[in-house]
């Protein structure tokens, strides 16, 4: 069977990453094209971190760790058996993400790229969602009045502005596209459409 194509979606929080990549899952289904979503971290690993932050029993390097372990995980059990398939994977982050978020030297850095390579597959594309931080945050804070669901740690004006100097700085040596998540999820979904069909 044909290999599937892996997508990567990433970007700061309150950039629309998850609402396109569910749009494009729906458009492909209609399309013929089996796809999954994967989330990095997973929500397992999510629930973790979250509980262990708020403890501050936990550092930027044994992050590192676990987000290894887990997408590691993700790409033997999920990721390579639907590319096998020939199905598509939308993948929401992946190593990039640890660069930007965890990596804090060049060393660290050079250290997660090197670890995560041992068996991340290529993505077929890499997306990047820009957006001003202030209308980040202030997609951030509405989605949390609305659904009661907890800020993020790096969910604050300065974290966001930070993490997107630091996008811009590791995405200089990566291939990707970016796209302007300022403009409306229809405008998104069309370009993104465009692009990979």
């Amino acid at each position: 069977m044909t290999k599937g194509k892996l997508i990567v979606f990433e970007g700061i929080s309150g950039t629309g990453k998850e609402t396109q990549a569910k749009l494009l899952g729906d458009f492909l289904s209609r399309k013929g094209i089996q796809s999954t979503i994967v989330y990095h971290p997973s929500p397992q690993l999510k629930e973790i971190l979250s509980a262990w932050r708020k403890e501050r029993s936990i550092d930027h390097i044994a992050e590192i760790y676990l987000l290894l372990a887990d997408r590691q995980s993700r790409v033997r059990q999920l990721i390579v058996p639907a590319l096998t398939r020939g199905e598509w994977v939308i993948s929401l982050r992946s190593w990039v993400s640890a660069l930007v978020y965890q990596g804090k030297t060049e060393k660290e850095k050079s250290w997660i790229a090197r670890e995560f390579g041992a068996f991340e597959p290529i993505p077929d594309y890499l997306f990047y969602f820009d957006i001003d931080p202030d209308v980040a945050y202030k997609r951030a804070k509405d989605r949390h009045e609305k659904t009661g669901e907890p800020m993020g740690k790096f969910e604050t004006l300065v974290l966001l502005n930070q993490m997107r100097n630091r996008y811009q700085q590791v995405l200089k040596t990566i291939p990707h596209k970016t796209i302007d998540a300022s403009l409306s999820i229809e405008s998104i979904h069309t370009f993104l459409v465009r692009c990979l069909l």
